[in-house]
């Protein structure tokens, strides 16, 4: 009686902690997906489970707005999240104050796309007239062409990293001043351009081929006015329209690429083990089913691509 009476013990202590560590394909993870990377972060989550969902990983997503998926990572309550631009200098220390085994990578690069309705007869723009949109000094078509008329229309998600882009990229960081329609998201923001003939709307690429859209998306330039040094832009560019296809990206032909950086928090854990799937062949492949540009592969260019 008294050997059984430890073995029972011996039980209590050792054996009820059946379940195993955490490990690069095992555990819950939640991850804050900011809305403009939706589609395709959605695609990756979905291809990771169906790999080790068997083998007891278990991811939950949630769409918030970029600011907010900042927030949850650098106050450790996400070990992972992906972003359309790099953490500042003031966000990095501080998700250094909770772990210093804090890693970066750009998995990416996708662009800001401007679309307008089907009929509108413009398929260009510069930089130069997207800035002057942007700040009002623009109020209608006629400004920027003869081909079109009548007072402009503008359309983007309402406190989107999309807006905070544009007014960095193209004003400086000051704020939009133009009259602008907020929508509720990408998707809607291409629905309502789809129906407004005279409407001009900026999304994300990625939402593109999840939205089937009909709504035409206009070739941009860049013009000697415009000076930012994020992507430099080649001589042999100068004076051209570019589509936003990958190979544009990639040559820094389209301006308005943006970088999508990936944080990871820990050594061997979920996040981990989903981040190194993300950056592997399989997952940029996803990148490239959204027409966006994988950045962890070597990229070698066809003849006959976009030029």
């Amino acid at each position: 009686m008294r050997s059984f009476s430890w073995l029972f013990i011996l039980t209590l202590l050792f054996g009820c902690n059946t379940e195993e560590k955490e490990s690069t394909t095992k555990g819950t993870l939640r991850i804050f997906i900011p809305e403009s990377l939706a589609p395709v972060m959605l695609d990756e989550v979905h291809e990771f489970l169906g790999l080790y969902e068997a083998n007891g990983a278990h991811i939950t997503d949630t769409i918030v707005p970029a600011e907010y998926a900042v927030h949850m990572f650098v106050r450790d309550s996400a070990r992972i999240v992906f972003l359309p631009r790099p953490l500042t200098q003031t966000e990095q220390d501080q998700a250094k104050t909770i772990s210093s085994e804090m890693n970066e990578l750009v998995v990416a690069y996708d662009a800001i796309v401007a679309a307008v309705h089907p009929k509108n007869a413009i398929t260009e723009l510069t930089t130069t007239d997207l800035q002057r949109l942007l700040s009002g000094t623009v109020t209608r078509w006629e400004e920027l062409s003869k081909r079109m008329k009548g007072a402009i229309k503008i359309y983007c998600h309402d406190s989107s990293d999309v807006t905070e882009y544009l007014s960095r990229r193209l004003l400086n960081h000051a704020v939009i001043s133009a009259r602008m329609i907020r929508t509720n998201s990408d998707l809607q923001t291409l629905q309502l351009v789809e129906r407004e003939p005279s409407a001009i709307g900026f999304v994300a690429l990625g939402w593109l081929d999840s939205a089937k859209t009909s709504a035409k998306i206009l070739d941009l330039g860049r013009t000697k006015e415009d000076a930012d040094t994020t992507f430099v832009t080649p001589v042999e560019a100068s004076g051209k329209f570019f589509s936003p296809h990958p190979a544009n990206l990639f040559r820094n032909y389209y301006p308005l690429k943006r970088a999508i950086s990936m944080y990871t928090r820990g050594r061997v854990n979920l996040a981990v083990g989903f981040g190194a799937y993300v950056a592997t062949a399989e997952g940029q492949k996803i990148f490239l089913r959204y027409g966006l540009l994988p950045g962890t592969q070597h990229i070698r260019l066809r003849p006959g691509q976009p030029s």
